[in-house]
């Protein structure tokens, strides 16, 4: 076995048993917080900490799966003030599903699929999971502001559909091609790439091709600052058109 296979074995092994350790961490302080025993805001930025260090770590050593479960638990905590019963046990089961899939790595098991570990994260904070039933459809979210994404994660999350939130171009095509989303909606603009880049990209490459993409923007077909959409993407138009461009997107690529 080369050295540098072995090093890597080695820096992996150390982020699972760390991320573990944290992970057991998290287990006390829910439960502590359940009993009163530690201030709300102080655990709120304790679980910040440990998502937003843990999530660099996962990047690092290619757990993709934990990545995910991160970034959606970080995503779980934004703007919150105070957790309640339902963020708790959301939190929980969070906290559950990643240690699982720790486990699984360092037992060098079958992992589930990235799509399977969606799957099982549980529903957005902002919903009561006895007021929707969550789908076996899964949207890739590309929005570099939170605000905006929020909206139309509602939207979609209303509809039951399970919702994958990134806010970089690279880390989303990435998650294109191992998530294999049953659709794209991606902002305009981004970052190094726009959303037009992001679209040509996705819709090029054999193993993404047949995603159906849609671009969140100000404007309307025709626009200028459209030129170079691939026809095959759909629009969806902010502002007072957005309800009925969203629902037309997903009529046209049947995803229902």
């Amino acid at each position: 076995m080369a050295i540098d296979e072995t090093l890597e074995q080695h820096i992996r092994a150390e982020f699972i048993d760390e991320a573990r350790d944290i992970t057991n961490e998290l287990d006390v302080m829910l439960g502590n917080v359940r009993s009163g025993l530690v201030q709300q805001g102080e655990a709120i930025q304790a679980m910040r900490r440990h998502f937003h260090n843990l999530r660099i770590g996962a990047r690092s050593v290619g757990l993709m799966a934990a990545d995910v479960i991160l970034h959606q638990m970080a995503d779980y905590v934004d703007g919150v003030t105070e957790l309640g019963d339902r963020e708790l046990d959301g939190l929980q089961a969070f906290t559950d599903l990643l240690r699982v899939t720790l486990d699984t790595e360092e037992d060098e098991t079958p992992a589930p699929s990235l799509r399977e570990v969606v799957r099982q994260m549980p529903a957005a904070r902002t919903f009561d999971v006895n007021d929707i039933k969550l789908l076996d459809i899964v949207i890739l979210l590309v929005s570099p502001q939170r605000s905006a994404g929020r909206i139309v994660e509602r939207e979609l999350m209303a509809c039951g559909y399970r919702v994958v939130n990134v806010t970089k171009s690279f880390e989303a095509l990435e998650m294109a091609v191992r998530l294999k989303p049953d659709m794209i909606i991606a902002s305009a603009m981004l970052d190094e790439l726009t959303g037009i880049d992001l679209a040509c990209a996705v819709l090029s490459m054999p193993t993404t091709q047949d995603i159906p993409f849609a671009l969140l923007t100000s404007f309307g077909w025709g626009d200028p600052s459209l030129e170079g959409l691939p026809p095959r993407a759909a629009i969806i138009r902010k502002g007072s058109h957005f309800g009925d461009d969203l629902a037309e997107a997903l009529s046209r690529f049947s995803i229902t």
